[in-house]
């Protein structure tokens, strides 16, 4: 059996399978990270466990992601802000815990760990990404409440007839609302669509 020195060595990193079972095939290792004290071996866990986290993100698998970056940020109290890896492995904790809040649409906090992490780098691609992303998501309540109101609206005339009864007619106007409300939201996708892609550009 390779060393996990050999192993480390062989792992194709953009192969999130390939490190996800290199990682599970030496989980006693990795989940004994509280007994380790060297600095050098403490960078070196938070690493291989930002990359696990990564993969485990790739598999849509984001509850162990989280529980993933929870050990995380143990580490990184333990290295220390002045150690050279400390900055850099902080914000990708960050911006994993971003995303991962995103795609649980909790947006508000999302967006702030974004906001944030554009401000420290305006030039990070996924940050901006992730940042229009979110500011999105902000708003999807409103769009969210009038396609129901304006479902609700066609579902009573429908059953109540109510545009015999009143000098409106509800159908239409809950057509209209949903109508609306798909096409602005559609819209300012598509915009930070063509946003995003003239910013890669």
């Amino acid at each position: 059996m390779n060393s996990l020195e050999e192993q480390i060595r062989n792992i194709n990193w953009n192969n999130p399978n390939e490190v996800i079972n290199f990682y599970e095939s030496n989980l006693l290792y990795y989940n004994n990270y509280e007994i380790i004290d060297s600095l050098d071996k403490i960078n070196d866990f938070v690493t291989i466990k930002l990359h696990y986290a990564n993969s485990l993100f790739d598999n849509s698998r984001f509850d162990k992601v989280t529980e993933v970056l929870e050990q995380v940020r143990e580490l990184l109290i333990r290295l220390g802000k002045d150690h050279w890896n400390y900055e850099q492995s902080e914000r990708h904790e960050r911006f994993l815990t971003g995303m991962v809040l995103g795609k649980k649409q909790q947006f508000k906090t999302s967006h702030s760990i974004f906001k944030k992490l554009v401000k420290e780098d305006p030039e990070h691609y996924y940050y901006q990404v992730w940042y229009d992303h979110t500011k999105i998501g902000l708003y999807n309540w409103i769009f969210n409440l009038f396609s129901y109101s304006g479902l609700a609206l066609i579902l009573l005339d429908l059953v109540f007839e109510l545009d015999e009864k009143l000098s409106f007619d509800p159908g239409t106007i809950g057509l209209v609302l949903a109508g609306l409300s798909f096409l602005t939201q559609k819209g300012i996708s598509e915009y930070y669509k063509k946003k995003k892609s003239a910013n890669k550009r």
